[in-house]
This record gives structure tokens, C-alpha cells and sequence, in this order.
């Protein structure tokens, strides 16, 4: 049966039902909901594997599994905080909108990091839209029932506050990358990000990565043509080694240090201030 027609049936179940988030949520999804079992899951640093353990039962009958297609949408900014996702396979681009065209890119998520978080804000609405960037496996929990679990599991409220942390670090750093960066230093943060969020492994065969130059320029604040003379330099330098979208090889620790080098300046900076 086509899936168009089983979410009509599945939304015609649910009219006048408590059913209201299912009804708004499966309005957006593309009707791909797939089996898997946290038992088996391959992401480790997941805050339910971290916060309850073995003990999957808690919150098993109340996560769904879905796959986005490669450009699917997920939720949009000011969309209401229905729930929580968790990324088990696959990119997520993460974007505002802006007065421009175009929106602006925040950050490319990947596996094991979460979204909907956000329900402890005041507004109670999305911050972002969330667009897959490649095929993605998304768990999901329904925001009445996490809350639940939140109020009663201190190990999850330890999670959520780490999220909150390293989000407001992150903000800070790259407040600092606008300010101060040069563009050398701002595309080798950007490739840093990509093989972090891509779990580039030198022992590997590279990654492919599903952002044009363009999309890297937005992240790095920059244009398209500096991202591609940068990243020529870099090649030239035997940093990267990379056709088209396929970096072969990331010389993730040279650019580390030096996408960093004005954050750990300001931070020692800070230090002989206090």
C-alpha cells in the first residue's frame, strides 16, 4: 500500500484522538519508519544508553525509528518542540533563517548527538531547521514522555545540561572564528568539523562528504572561491588529499592546532587576566 495512503489512514485513526503530536509529526515525515533495537545500536554516547544502561525497557515502547532521505526535512525553525531526536546514522545540517536568501548554517550534526532539547527554553519552539544532508536514522522520543523520564532520572538531567554546556562552548568559539580567524584558520576549523562529524578515521579510506563549497564557505564565513584556494593550499601542503567531495586524507591534528591557535591565545590571554 502506498505511503501516503497509510498515513491518511493512520491520521484519520488519530483525529480527535490524544494523538496530537502524531498527527503533526507524521504530517512531516516521509512514512519511512524502520526497526532498530538500542541493543545493537553501533552509537555508544547516546544519553538513554548513558543515562539508563542495559535498562532499554524504561523507554523502548515509546522511541520510533525513522529514515530521512538525502535533503528531507525534518522540522523547521519555530516549528513547536514535539519531541526528542537522537542521530544514529547519517549528517544533519542545522541552519536559521536569515534576511539574506539564504539561511545561515549553524553546524552539521552526525551520530550520537541530539535535537529537541531545546523544549527547556522559554519559547518551547524549535531554534533551527534540521535538514538531512545525507540518508539518516533518527530516533525518536515524544516530548511528554521524555519529560517524564528527565524529572525522574538525574543521569539524563546530567546529560542535557552537557548538551546545553558544550552548545554555549561552541558559540563562544565561533563568535571568536569571526572575530579574529584568518580564512586559513577558519576552512581548517571547517574540515576539523567535517572529520569530526564525519568520524574520519586515518586508517580509512577518507569520507565523502554531502556539502558543497558553497555550504563550506557559509560555515566558515567566508566565500566559495577562499575555500577553494584554501583548501589547493592545503593540498599543496600535504594537510588533505581530496577530489571533488572525497577527502582521501585529513591531517586532522595540524589543523586542529591551527583552526585553535587564536582560541588558545585568548584562553591563556584570560587566564593571566584572572
Amino acid at each position: 500500500m502506498p505511503g501516503d495512503i497509510i498515513k491518511q489512514l493512520i491520521l484519520h485513526y488519530l483525529v480527535g484522538s490524544k494523538g496530537y503530536f502524531f498527527k503533526t509529526f507524521l504530517n512531516r515525515l516521509p512514512m519511512t519508519r524502520i526497526t532498530s533495537y538500542c541493543q545493537t545500536c553501533t552509537v555508544k554516547n547516546c544519553i538513554m544508553l548513558k543515562s539508563f544502561g542495559e535498562d532499554h525497557g524504561v523507554y523502548k515502547p515509546f522511541k520510533h525509528h525513522y529514515e530521512f532521505k538525502k535533503g528531507e526535512l525534518i522540522f523547521r525553525e519555530g516549528d513547536e518542540i514535539n519531541g526528542i531526536y537522537f542521530i544514529q546514522t547519517g549528517v544533519i545540517k542545522l541552519e536559521m533563517n536569515a534576511d539574506s536568501q539564504r539561511p545561515f548554517i549553524l553546524r552539521l550534526i552526525g551520530p550520537g548527538q541530539t535535537m529537541g532539547h531545546r523544549f527547556l527554553s522559554y519559547t518551547g519552539l524549535q531554534p533551527y531547521t534540521a535538514t538531512a544532508v545525507e540518508d539518516s536514522r533518527i530516533c525518536f522520543i515524544e516530548l511528554g514522555f521524555f519529560k517524564n523520564l528527565y524529572q525522574k532520572n538525574e543521569l539524563l538531567q546530567e546529560e542535557i545540561r552537557k548538551i546545553f554546556l558544550r552548545e554555549i562552548r561552541a558559540t563562544e568559539v565561533k563568535l571568536l572564528q569571526i572575530a579574529q580567524q584568518t580564512v586559513r584558520e577558519k576552512v581548517a576549523g571547517i574540515l576539523v568539523h567535517l572529520a569530526d562529524t564525519y568520524n574520519y578515521k586515518q586508517t580509512g579510506l577518507g569520507i565523502r562528504v554531502h556539502i558543497d563549497r558553497q555550504e563550506m564557505a557559509e560555515l566558515a564565513g567566508t566565500t566559495k572561491e577562499q575555500v577553494s584556494r584554501i583548501l589547493a593550499d592545503f593540498e599543496k601542503e600535504q594537510l588533505i588529499r581530496f577530489r571533488a567531495k572525497h577527502f582521501k586524507f585529513i591531517s586532522v591534528d595540524k589543523l586542529r592546532q591551527l583552526a585553535e591557535k587564536q582560541t588558545a591565545l585568548v584562553e591563556e590571554s584570560q587566564q593571566l587576566e584572572a
